[in-house]
C-alpha cells in the first residue's frame, strides 16, 4: 500500500462518523442514510449569516432528516458542522418563492419563542412529512414566511431568558419529532436497528 493510499485510509477512518460508516466513500454514506431518512426537513432562515446553521445541519444528520434547506445567503461557516455538511441532502434557497416551490410537499411549522398564537412542543401532535422552520438568531422568523406556515410552535422554558439558542432549539425539537414518530410505533424498535421508511 502507498503513503499515498495508507493517507486516504487514515482520513477516512479519522472522519467524524459512526463505526457503521468508517471506511465508506461519503456517497455511499449518504445513499444509505437517504434510503432510512426520516420523513421530515428542516429550514433555517440565513439572511445576515449565523453560525448556528451549522449546528442546525449538525442536528440534521443526527437524526437523519430527509432534507436541508437553508434561505438567504448561500455561504456559511461550514466548520460548526463537523463534516455533517458532507452527509446531508443540502438545499439553498435564494428567495421566499424558492420555497414556496416545495411548500407543497411539506406541513410548515414555524418553530419561535417570540410569536403569537403558538401551540406548546409538549402538546404538538406533528403533522405527516413536517418542514420545521427556524429563524435567525435575534431576529427569528420573518413575517412573510410566517404568514406561510400552517402552525407555529413554541419549546416551554422555566427561566429568565425570552428564548433558546437556535442550534439548541433545533436539536430539542428533531428529537422531538423523532421520539414521537417511534413513540407512536405498535412495535417500538431502536433508531440504531435501522429502520426502513416503509415502516413509517
Amino acid at each position: 500500500m502507498s503513503d499515498v493510499d495508507k493517507q486516504q485510509r487514515w482520513s477516512t477512518w479519522r472522519r467524524n462518523v459512526v463505526d457503521k460508516y468508517k471506511g465508506m466513500p461519503v456517497e455511499r454514506i449518504r445513499d444509505d442514510l437517504r434510503s432510512t431518512a426520516h420523513p421530515f426537513s428542516v429550514l433555517m432562515e440565513h439572511w445576515h449569516g449565523d453560525f448556528n446553521i451549522s449546528t442546525l445541519i449538525r442536528n440534521a444528520n443526527v437524526f437523519n432528516a430527509e432534507r436541508v434547506f437553508y434561505l438567504g445567503r448561500r455561504g456559511f461557516d461550514r466548520r460548526g458542522t463537523v463534516g455533517a455538511h458532507h452527509y446531508v441532502d443540502l438545499n439553498h434557497l435564494s428567495s421566499i418563492e424558492n420555497l414556496l416551490e416545495f411548500s407543497d410537499q411539506y406541513t410548515l411549522v414555524a418553530l419561535d419563542n417570540n410569536i403569537s398564537d403558538c401551540i406548546s412542543l409538549t402538546d404538538f401532535e406533528w403533522p405527516q412529512r413536517p418542514l420545521m422552520i427556524f429563524g435567525e438568531e435575534g431576529t427569528g422568523i420573518t413575517d412573510t414566511v410566517l404568514d406561510i406556515c400552517d402552525h407555529r410552535v413554541s419549546i416551554p422554558q422555566w427561566g429568565s431568558i425570552r428564548s433558546l439558542n437556535v442550534g439548541t432549539s433545533s436539536g430539542i425539537v428533531m428529537y422531538d419529532y423523532v421520539n414521537k414518530l417511534y413513540a407512536g410505533k405498535r412495535n417500538h424498535l431502536s433508531p440504531t436497528l435501522g429502520i426502513q421508511n416503509d415502516t413509517y
